[in-house]
């Protein structure tokens, strides 16, 4: 107990978030893609939690460069080199397949120095700068076009200066869904992310060893039309808790980070494995539960969720997907439809 107790104050001492989280965002903070050896791969993220039927949830999950850490490594994948090799997982409930996109960041995309353009062959184009983005994802099925607007309210996940960094920004969104004719107008909260670190593979191309980092999970839930909740919980070797956390942020610039009686569990796993491209045998969720208190130790959140089937691969080493929740919000029913990332390499 006393050497774990150690273990997460050194933790904290070298993720310097509780510095950041609870301060506005800086609209200056840059958004650039991957440049040199102490920016050597970035991600870019949009989630959307909730969508009508059929779509349910839309994601972008983009890894520009190659981390090197287990959980985020698609090395099978690698034709080039890992520098140049772009993973993105971006999905509907309604795409039945090219959910997973890999390209050559030398022959298939197209990035501005500044971020403000990014297109992801001739599937996915992110534009703008800081609070105004613009979302198109090209499908034979599907067509996603959002227009994003951030606010200043953002969730730090990673400030390790020098090495790595990873937030998120609280966002509304309008577009619509184009599906085998049919248009669904759409709006709601959305996240816009950002990361940037130093990649062991990126450093030393040859390289095919990955950070024991053996279980990620993160979820995005809207709980009001203002307000919402991100979970993440990431476990090293042996289980470690690198991080386990409950974030809070609404349109009202209120929010906080909760990690006190934090509980995640997978209650039902679906009755078959999967296969992923990189050999492994993994198991997901088919139903959920998770728990946090407040900072006084009373209730404030306890959610119950049921797997919606709609798990689709490249998310890192593992799935994308949504789940059914129920559960209470300081002391509220709240009912909603959940964006998951559950990767288990364990």
């Amino acid at each position: 107990m006393f050497e774990g107790q150690l273990l997460q104050r050194a933790i904290g001492l070298v993720n310097r978030t509780a510095s950041v989280n609870g301060t506005p965002f800086d609209p200056a903070t840059p958004m650039p893609p991957p440049a040199g050896r102490m920016r050597n791969w970035v991600h870019y993220g949009v989630m959307v939690p909730e969508l009508p039927e059929p779509h349910r949830s839309f994601g972008v999950m983009s890894i520009l460069g190659t981390p090197g850490v287990t959980v985020f490594a698609n090395d099978q994948a690698i034709t080039t080199d890992p520098a140049d090799t772009v993973y993105t997982s971006s999905a509907t409930a309604s795409m039945p397949d090219e959910q997973f996109l890999v390209h050559s960041r030398a022959y298939d995309c197209e990035f501005a120095p500044d971020g403000s353009h990014l297109r992801f062959g001739e599937e996915l184009v992110i534009d703008g700068t800081y609070p105004h983005f613009t979302v198109r994802r090209i499908h034979p099925d599907v067509v996603v076009e959002l227009e994003i607007e951030a606010t200043p309210n953002v969730a730090h996940f990673a400030n390790i200066p020098g090495l790595y960094k990873h937030w998120s920004l609280l966002s509304t969104y309008r577009g619509h869904v184009d599906h085998h004719g049919d248009r669904v107008a759409v709006e709601g909260l959305c996240t816009v992310e950002y990361a940037a670190g130093v990649g062991l593979h990126s450093l030393a191309p040859a390289t095919r060893h990955n950070l024991p980092v053996k279980f990620f999970t993160y979820h995005v839930l809207n709980l009001s039309d203002r307000t919402q909740a991100l979970l993440v919980q990431v476990l090293g070797p042996c289980g470690f808790p690198l991080q386990k956390a409950v974030y809070l942020r609404s349109l009202d610039g209120s929010g906080g980070v909760y990690t006190r009686g934090f509980d995640f569990e997978v209650t039902e796993f679906e009755p078959e494995p999967r296969r992923t491209p990189t050999g492994r045998t993994m198991s997901l969720p088919r139903s959920l539960s998770w728990r946090v208190l407040d900072g006084d130790g009373r209730e404030l959140i306890t959610i119950e969720g049921k797997g919606g089937g709609d798990y689709s691969y490249g998310l890192g080493a593992g799935y994308v997907g949504t789940y059914e929740y129920s559960g209470t919000y300081r002391g509220r029913d709240v009912a909603g439809r959940a964006y998951i990332e559950y990767i288990d390499c364990r």
